[in-house]
């Protein structure tokens, strides 16, 4: 029977690796470039060389010297969205890409008399080509902020009468923009912004003037997200109410010892990873956002997600605890004890069936992908606060698999389908609806319409939902973290190097490890101890 339920899902294994690689590599296997898709950055320019880059050019800008303190990746997602969603791709790349990138390095700097500076520098080219020094000065008036703003703009080498210029904006008094009379990418219009304080001009920078049209609809976009986000953080703590409601009622009857481990291990990952974002925390932005003060806000948010986190570890130890009773109530155990004679067997098998359930789940995901692209137009924005390039330690990424796989299938498998199994009396209904929740969080990442990834995380959590019931917790909490690596560790070998290969690599087989660590340490050790003692003895005649 075991083998019959291995071979079966090699042949789902099989099918997605098929899938992965034909959804994937489309393009190349059709001799159909995709012309209308922004890929995620692959710098030619380093970090280290961008500082130099930028403090050559801040050091002749000011005549002193300057020196950087940090630099970051940095995106521009409007534009970003914009040529995707209206399919101009092709003719942004080839007018637009040198000179107004939407993938770029932002270095701060620093004065010798200590003033700050930010420079925004190509990473492909090294050129600069915007620039903010920081300023408490009022703004000019209008007359002298436009001439000086003119001066600058003969200084970067283009024409003043190509471009007019806009209304002053009443939010940004001290900012001239100048807007070009016929370049433009779609009805987006080149334009020059430079601010002026103080009777110096404080800032330039090119860009693209995203039309109103688009920005509300993103903006609508980005508040359904916000909603569905809200909705998940209101019914998981909810849930988590009721897991440590039925964790005291049910007090006798749960082993509270079981759960630590798994909870522990999310903790300290998380943490971990949180202190890592450094950098990518430095990369939010917000209306009114002052992107000095940067190092404190990112200290700001490292404490917030910290805070964040132990409120999550907390659900999830107690959902952890709250489904043993709940599915003793329902007279099945998914979750094998390390007392239990088979749970070295059940850590083993539930490594190769979470191999196998990954492959077919990347299949199925990237399928999913391709048909939401194709027939209902999704796209995607690079995302800097995920990306690890704004890492302090990109090699440290990948263990992120774990703490997904661990709260998630405690919080929304074990316990979830529990609780709604009991509430509403149907198995399918309580995997869809754990489902549906856990996906509403999925929805905050920068993938457009955010219905489709509402949709997408929803099959996925079906079939998460299948393997839980059909093989258990293990197999489930394995194929999830399978899953997470793979696609981290693609993410890590398709930075470049072989350091980041190797790391790749070996994060990918570092499930099975797990599995054959777990295996070896409970035949050693727990091999050795006297067999155990039922939980519920019948009583003596």
């Amino acid at each position: 029977m075991a083998q019959r339920q291995t071979s079966g899902l090699a042949l789902l294994a099989v099918a997605g690796i098929l899938l992965f690689v034909l959804t994937n590599w489309w393009p190349a296997l059709t001799g159909r470039e995709e012309a209308e898709t922004i890929d995620d950055p692959h710098p030619a320019v380093e970090k280290r060389e961008a500082a130099s880059k930028a403090e050559s050019y801040l050091s002749e800008l000011t005549g002193g010297p300057v020196r950087s303190t940090s630099v970051v990746y940095q995106s521009d997602q409007l534009l970003s969205g914009y040529v995707q969603k209206e399919r101009l791709v092709h003719a942004y790349k080839s007018r637009y890409a040198d000179q107004v990138p939407i993938d770029f390095y932002r270095v701060e700097l620093t004065g010798s008399d200590g003033t700050e500076y930010i420079a925004d520098v190509h990473m492909k080219t090294g050129a600069v080509f915007g620039w903010q020094k920081r300023s408490r000065e009022r703004a000019s008036s209008p007359e002298e902020a436009r001439k000086l703003a003119e001066s600058v703009l003969r200084k970067s080498g283009a024409s003043p009468e190509s471009y007019q210029a806009l209304p002053r904006d009443r939010t940004a008094p001290y900012r001239v923009v100048f807007e070009h009379r016929t370049e433009k990418v779609g009805e987006a219009k080149l334009q020059v912004a430079v601010d002026v304080r103080g009777g110096e001009a404080t800032a330039y920078r090119v860009r693209f003037g995203i039309p109103q049209s688009h920005l509300d609809w993103v903006k609508a976009q980005d508040k359904a997200s916000a909603s569905m986000t809200q909705w998940n953080l209101i019914v998981s703590s909810l849930m988590g109410i009721a897991a440590v409601v039925f964790s005291i009622l049910h007090r006798k009857r749960i082993a509270f010892v079981r759960g630590i481990v798994l909870t522990l291990l999310f903790l300290a990952i998380y943490w971990i990873n949180n202190v890592n974002m450094f950098p990518a925390f430095k990369t939010l932005e917000a209306e009114g956002y002052d992107p000095f003060l940067s190092d404190e806000a990112s200290v700001v948010m490292i404490v917030t997600m910290n805070v964040v986190v132990t409120i999550m570890a907390v659900v999830c130890y107690f959902s952890l605890t709250a489904g043993q009773s709940l599915w003793k109530d329902a007279g099945r155990d998914p979750w094998p004890r390390w007392r239990d004679a088979s749970f070295g067997r059940e850590a083993m098998s539930g490594m190769t069936r979470g191999y196998l359930l990954a492959c077919f789940m990347l299949g199925l995901q990237s399928l999913l992908f391709f048909i939401a692209e194709k027939r209902f137009g999704m796209w995607a924005v690079n995302d800097p606060t995920g990306s690890l390039y704004n890492l302090l330690r990109p090699g440290l990424f990948p263990l992120m698999a774990w703490t997904a796989a661990i709260s998630e299938e405690a919080i929304y498998r074990f316990f979830g389908i529990a609780l709604f199994r009991k509430l509403l009396r149907s198995t399918f209904l309580a995997v869809l609806v754990p489902s549906m929740i856990w996906a509403f969080s999925h929805t905050q990442y920068p993938i457009y319409p955010v219905y489709t990834r509402f949709v997408e995380v929803t099959l996925l959590g079906l079939v998460f939902g299948y393997a839980f019931l059909r093989y258990g917790f293990v197999t489930a909490l394995f194929a999830h973290a399978i899953m997470d690596s793979l696609l981290m560790s693609f993410s890590l070998i398709d930075m470049g190097g072989a350091g980041s290969a190797a790391l790749g690599l070996f994060y990918i087989v570092s499930p099975a490890l797990v599995g054959v660590a777990l295996w070896w340490l409970h035949r050693t050790f727990a091999g050795r101890r006297p067999p155990p003692v039922p939980d519920d003895p019948t009583p003596a005649a």
